[in-house]
């Protein structure tokens, strides 16, 4: 189908598509109608005929089921009279047996009272005349209890007034005539007994009687139903079949459309259609192929133009980043040696001057690595470390990184848990950092002047949370929703003694979950927040590092190999080169413990030289860690013989960490220790 003349939503060409062609006939009047006319011309049809046939059936059933009703009633009220004369009989006979017993004539007008409620329910058992074996019974029954009266409650009573209880002492005639007069009564409970059965059962014959001709009655009512809905479904699946062709054409025709084969989608012309609805459906239809094939064509074109600006954005932010990185982190390390008396005493003025440059770089280091990191995130590309850490040094590095911040803003950091609270967890020494990092600074940045915020590790079963307490003014309820939140900050100008992007939280919830733990907060006794964050611990494991051991650092940037080289020499015995090919001359005289490359180097790169330490059967098996200044695909590390988890960034993982995971490697090996991680590839 090619759309000739694309109509617009307000066109009226769109508003009211052209009806089927009157053909001859009434053929052609009927498919000139809507759809619902013509249901409802049927419904009326087979409506009429269904009252006709049902009305004459619901007469013959109304008089059958009054017949039946009035036979049970009568069965119902005869059982009832005939319960009410076998509970005067009962009752009747315990007045006697009590008055003989105590002679209290109360008894003996209780027995003349049961003896006329008996009279009573047998005169109306006998005056409903329906049932002559009935009527007989209950006479028999009146009869019986006559005698009884006659025969041994009157004589009893007598004796007992005259004489007294000792009339009926054992053997004696009274007392014959009273167990005479107790097998009567029974023998007449027996009879009242056997007739009220008899009654019952003719009475639940009488009620199966008239289920079983409810139900006849109900299946006949259902053949007339199903009969009258038969015609209807038949009529019905007639003109179905007619719009469900059509339909059929209209379905192919959109699965066309959504192929994205606008050309080959074909609908029902009007004259073809079976309705008035269908016509215009078809039309409709026909109108929006026309409009989505130009709007596609559109959107394709805005699709590709924002792909493109997208991947200008990432690689400008991506290209920035990284090429900052790397005079950065030779700035902060070159920074951390004067500050830590590497290169001889500073004046005091100096120092506080180093301090706010060194500062200023780890805030400026942090910014280019949190919109890093939420570019990872967005592209779904973030990844963390799997090593075993210690996490009270981790606490204690953060907090000696932040300890110029924090007198800054005249704010006193404490790590105010024992020394005792240390636990190991598996993850990434850096990111971990990161995380604690961003919640000290936050509490100090919210605390008052010469306030304290206070650092303290629980550990508890597998599980070990680090809490983060300041004294600042809190968070407001309307905040605490979106905290965690991308680019949220408190729109209170009292929060904001420090600038932000807004993104540090977000990133440290990223982190914390990707470690297998939770992040969140509370607030304080007494004023001010409490940051939890909970991680899962590891069993410790017994580490004994060789201080003498040879760590080779090849690394072509003479400041960055000083700063590797004095991070490493109290662990190790550091062997600075500047090329592979002088690392491999050097590697064929002399033993080492591990290895750190920059990927960077002049001659053969880094991941070369990687290639060829995995090749060599005398060094395939050692240790190797990459300090880059980019980061580099898992599947390119992976090619080269290098584990993900044995890859640093420069600006990302300060030489703490990859002095840490040193130092870890170096236990490993030590004599004696366990092994500690998975073998390595």
């Amino acid at each position: 189908m090619t759309p000739s003349h694309p109509a617009t939503p307000d066109s009226p060409d769109a508003r009211e598509a052209p009806r089927p062609a009157a053909a001859r006939g009434f053929g052609g009047r009927w498919r000139a109608l809507p759809l619902t006319a013509q249901l409802l011309i049927l419904g009326m049809l087979v409506s009429l005929l269904w009252f006709l046939t049902a009305r004459l059936a619901s007469d013959r059933q109304e008089a059958a089921t009054l017949d039946r009703n009035e036979r049970r009633a009568e069965l119902r009220r005869a059982d009832e009279s005939m319960s009410r004369m076998g509970t005067a009989l009962l009752r009747l006979s315990r007045a006697h047996l009590a008055f003989l017993a105590t002679g209290r004539p109360a008894f003996l007008d209780e027995v003349a009272g049961e003896h006329v409620s008996f009279e009573v329910a047998s005169a109306q058992l006998v005056a409903e005349g329906g049932r002559p074996w009935l009527a007989r019974a209950t006479r028999e029954l009146a009869d019986t209890l006559r005698l009884w009266v006659d025969s041994a409650h009157l004589p009893a009573v007598r004796r007992r007034q005259q004489v007294g209880l000792r009339a009926f002492e054992s053997g004696s005639p009274d007392a014959v005539r009273i167990l005479a007069g107790t097998g009567l009564m029974a023998r007449l409970l027996e009879r009242q007994a056997a007739v009220q059965r008899e009654l019952r059962r003719e009475r639940d014959a009488v009620v199966l009687e008239s289920e079983q001709a409810e139900a006849r009655e109900a299946w006949d009512s259902l053949v007339i139903r199903i009969a009258a809905l038969a015609v209807f479904v038949l009529l019905l699946t007639l003109i179905m079949r007619l719009v469900g062709r059509a339909m059929g054409q209209v379905v192919d025709a959109a699965r066309a459309l959504e192929a994205g084969h606008y050309r080959e989608a074909h609908f029902p012309s009007a004259s073809q259609a079976p309705n008035l609805e269908t016509a215009q459906l078809a039309a409709t239809f026909e109108q929006l192929a026309s409009s989505i094939e130009q709007r596609e064509r559109q959107l394709q074109d805005d699709i590709e133009k924002l792909t493109e600006l997208e991947r200008l954005k990432r690689d400008f932010v991506s290209t920035v980043s990284h090429e900052l990185r790397t005079p950065l982190t030779s700035i902060r390390g070159a920074l951390g040696l004067i500050l830590g008396g590497k290169v001889g005493d500073v004046p005091p003025r100096g120092l506080d001057l180093l301090q706010i440059a060194k500062l200023n770089t780890d805030r400026l280091i942090r910014l280019i690595n949190d919109i890093l990191d939420v570019e990872k995130m967005d592209s779904g590309q973030i990844e963390v470390r799997r090593d075993r850490l210690h996490l009270r040094p981790l606490v204690q590095t953060t907090l000696a990184g932040i300890e110029a911040f924090a007198r800054e803003h005249g704010t006193e950091v404490r790590l105010v848990s024992p020394p005792e609270a240390d636990v190991e967890i598996v993850g990434d020494a850096d990111r971990i950092v990161q995380v604690f990092t961003n919640l000290v600074s936050n509490a100090v940045k919210y605390s008052p002047d010469s306030g304290v915020v206070d650092v303290s590790i629980t550990v508890d079963g597998d599980r070990v949370s680090v809490r983060v307490r300041d004294h600042g003014p809190g968070i407001a309820p309307e905040f605490a929703g979106r905290i965690f939140g991308r680019f949220q900050q408190s729109a209170d100008p009292a929060m904001h003694r420090s600038g932000g992007t807004g993104l540090g939280l977000s990133i440290a919830k990223a982190i914390v979950e990707l470690h297998g733990g939770r992040i969140g907060f509370e607030s304080a006794e007494g004023g001010g927040t409490v940051f939890w964050v909970t991680l899962p611990a590891v069993a410790p494991l017994e580490r004994v590092a060789d201080p003498r051991r040879a760590i080779l650092i090849i690394e072509d940037d003479p400041s960055m190999r000083d700063v590797l080289v004095a991070q490493f020499e109290s662990l190790a015995r550091p062997i600075p080169v500047q090329s592979a090919e002088a690392a491999q001359a050097l590697l064929e005289r002399e033993e080492v413990a591990a290895i750190i490359v920059d990927p960077g180097l002049p001659g053969m790169d880094g991941l070369a030289f990687a290639r060829w330490i995995r090749k060599s059967e005398r060094h395939r098996k050692m240790p190797m860690f990459l300090y880059s200044a980019r980061e580099f695909d898992p599947d390119e590390l992976r090619a080269s013989g290098i584990r993900a988890a044995d890859a640093f960034v420069k600006s990302r993982d300060s030489e703490q960490i990859l002095f840490e995971r040193m130092r870890h490697e170096l236990a490993k090996q030590a004599p004696g220790a366990a092994p500690a991680g998975p073998e390595r590839r």
